[in-house]
């Protein structure tokens, strides 16, 4: 949890110093959800890795569902980062979420 939130900061970072560089303004936000997966390989001439799950489902409603600048977690993840520094969160959100209903939610910026 603590090293996809650090990658989470990161891209922000980046992004920033993209945006000066260039004088550009673009945004990302970012989901996330933690819980089991299945990973595997796909394909026979050409190979793909990828996750299936619900986890990848939710970490995907948290992304479209959220703002940008912002981390978006889930009321699991939440409870597993909230007391990382380096970041400020804000919540609880209860919000419907397409495909989940209702969801506690908490939203993360980083410092």
């Amino acid at each position: 949890a603590v090293e996809i939130m650090n990658i989470a900061a990161e891209m922000f970072r980046v992004l920033t110093k993209i945006n000066k560089k260039y004088g550009m303004q673009f945004q990302i936000r970012v989901g996330v959800h933690t819980g089991p997966v299945i990973a595997g390989v796909i394909g026979v001439k050409k190979f793909a890795y990828d996750v299936w799950g619900n986890a990848v489902n939710t970490a995907s409603r948290m992304e479209s569902h959220g703002r940008p600048g912002f981390i978006h977690l889930s009321e699991e993840m939440y409870h597993l980062v909230m007391d990382m520094p380096g970041f400020q969160y804000t919540g609880p959100e209860t919000s419907p979420i397409k495909g989940l209903g209702l969801m506690t939610t908490y939203l993360a910026k980083p410092m």
